[in-house]
């Protein structure tokens, strides 16, 4: 998994930084929430993703001065095969879909497109000033604290 999440991102960088160069390009990485919170049993991913947070901070201060920009961006849940996937084999009867959706305030996990359009402001002349971040794209999930258990009405909305 570091070879795929890490090697091959740097190597990937070296290679295409003659031409960002040229033209004051834009580098958008691919980490993830879990660079921020973890997942049981997921601490090589945990540990990769955290990597390349920091890993798009140390280039876009290596990197400024050639007029090059660096960011990231961290998924949360987003729809894709796999996703799917994994979802059905929570539950035979689909309950763990509407419970996934309700950890996200805006009410439903992400699309691919989601992430795409994050890319295309990122690398946008719009977002040439901002270099060193990353942006979470998870639907507020990460936003938001675990609800407790409402056992004295604390939680009630106000009406």
């Amino acid at each position: 998994m570091a070879n795929i999440n890490m090697r091959a991102l740097v190597f990937l960088i070296q290679a295409a930084l003659p031409h960002l160069q040229q033209r004051h390009g834009s580098i958008i990485n691919i980490g993830s929430v879990e660079a921020q919170a973890a997942n049981p049993e997921h601490v090589l991913y945990c540990t990769t993703k955290a990597g390349i947070h920091g890993m798009t901070r140390a280039l876009a201060v290596d990197l400024g001065q050639y007029g090059v920009r660096c960011n990231a961006i961290a998924p949360g849940w987003i729809r894709s095969e796999l996703s799917e996937q994994y979802f059905d084999s929570l539950s035979s009867n689909g309950s763990t879909r509407p419970e996934l959706n309700r950890l996200h305030p805006v009410g439903h996990v992400g699309a691919p497109q989601d992430n795409g359009n994050a890319a295309v402001y990122l690398s946008s002349d719009r977002a040439d000033f901002i270099t060193g971040q990353v942006l979470v794209v998870g639907g507020g999930r990460t936003a938001q604290l675990a609800t407790p258990p409402d056992k004295c009405g604390l939680h009630q909305r106000r009406r």
